[in-house]
């Protein structure tokens, strides 16, 4: 356990109380460990290792599960921002193919710049589908294509990703990537604007034991001024993460804990002032923790 906790402060440099909030997580599903819950028998327990990159894995048919999202977001440049989010999902397997899920989002951000602090909160729902093309344990790689629209009083999204697998070493070793494009309209003062996301996520995860799944994350993102699917664009600013992931299972909870940091890599397309500060995206959140409870239903 020490050498989880050795790998996972050495991502980044993280302030203080984000670590003691993202420890305090650990230590809580370290302890979980020791229940005596039943083990998972035969197949590892890691159809979804990642947190913030899908795999092809979907629920079978008449199957399904509750998850349980809570993200912290924190160092949005000088903006001091500090960002919850909340998201309870119900995913079923309408085919062993096709998977549909309803999510109630929740949202609060508090932003503090040039002495003014702004709060933010909305409530919002949004609808899944995956369809899985091709079958990463039975074919040569993964495929599958996802779409969610969002709605909310104060945020829209449209979204789609194209999603990769490959497994490696009997399904104890996988890796995913996904492609990922979302337009959303954001209303500011009774003003709704167009903005959009281009994101490249990759994930590798390993089974170090039955229970126990160890892993890392890295995203690329790119956001824009205007719609990609929509309507005309144009790429303002591209940020690097990069993070840990790890898995804990024991049927019929699973809970996953991951972490990344922004790498100071940023770049700056559309040449706009203090877009960048020491090769950081100043308009992305520095630090970001994300914790997934997921329960079979």
């Amino acid at each position: 356990m020490r050498v989880l906790i050795i790998i996972i402060c050495s991502v980044g440099r993280m302030t203080f109380s984000f670590w003691t909030n993202a420890l305090g997580i650990l230590a809580a599903l370290v302890r979980l460990s020791t229940l005596s819950l039943p083990a998972v028998a035969g197949e590892p327990s890691s159809a979804h290792p990642f947190a913030f990159t899908y795999t092809t894995d979907v629920e079978e048919e008449g199957e399904g599960e509750l998850e349980q999202w809570l993200g912290w977001k924190q160092g949005h440049g000088r903006k001091g921002l500090r960002a919850f989010e909340s998201r309870t999902e119900l995913e079923y397997g309408i085919t062993d193919n096709l998977q549909g899920a309803l999510y109630l989002n929740y949202d609060w951000s508090r932003a503090r710049l040039d002495g003014k602090i702004d709060r933010d909160s909305f409530l919002g729902v949004s609808a899944e589908v995956i369809y899985r093309l091709l079958d990463a344990e039975k074919d040569p790689i993964g495929l599958a294509l996802y779409f969610e629209p969002s709605w909310g009083a104060e945020e829209r999204a449209l979204e789609a990703k194209l999603l990769l697998q490959k497994n490696f070493l009997s399904n104890t070793l996988r890796f995913a990537f996904n492609i990922n494009v979302e337009d959303a309209w954001d209303r500011d003062e009774g003003h709704w604007t167009e903005g959009s996301v281009l994101e490249f996520r990759a994930g590798l995860a390993y089974v170090l034991a039955e229970q126990w799944c160890l892993g890392g994350e890295f995203s690329n993102e790119h956001e824009f001024d205007g719609l990609i699917f929509g309507g005309s664009s144009h790429e303002e600013t591209s940020a690097y993460y990069l993070g840990p992931t790890v898995q804990f299972s024991s049927e019929p909870i699973t809970i996953t804990l991951a972490a990344q940091t922004q790498l100071p890599w940023a770049d700056n397309p559309s040449h706009a002032p203090d877009a960048i500060e020491h090769g950081f995206a100043t308009g992305a959140e520095r630090y970001r923790v994300l914790l997934r409870i997921s329960l079979e239903t």
